[in-house]
């Protein structure tokens, strides 16, 4: 998700190096102006959250139903940003 969101940040001239930025600039000028719809922001941000909980300080076994949460935001986030940056934007805010 955070390449992918880094790839639609870069078709709109912008790079930024901290996942932190890109999460912000991602609301700012995907989500905000109406490219993207507000559920893939939110998705982006749980999964970076739940990420550093994974790399910094997860201590028990990880809830499967959270787990199957995660992928389907994922998957959902992958296939509304590639249409987006295919150009099929009306299909990719729904």
């Amino acid at each position: 998700m955070f390449y992918l969101a880094e790839a639609a940040l870069l078709s709109k001239g912008m790079a930024f190096s901290k996942h932190s930025a890109v999460i912000a600039a991602v609301g700012q000028h995907l989500i905000k102006p109406g490219h993207l719809p507000v559920r893939l922001h939110e998705a982006l941000r749980m999964a970076f959250d739940e990420r550093n909980v994974g790399d910094y300080g997860f201590e028990s076994p990880y809830p499967r139903e959270r787990a199957e949460l995660l992928i389907a935001r994922a998957q959902d986030f992958v296939d509304t940003v590639e249409a987006h940056l295919r150009g099929e934007g009306e299909q990719a805010k729904q």
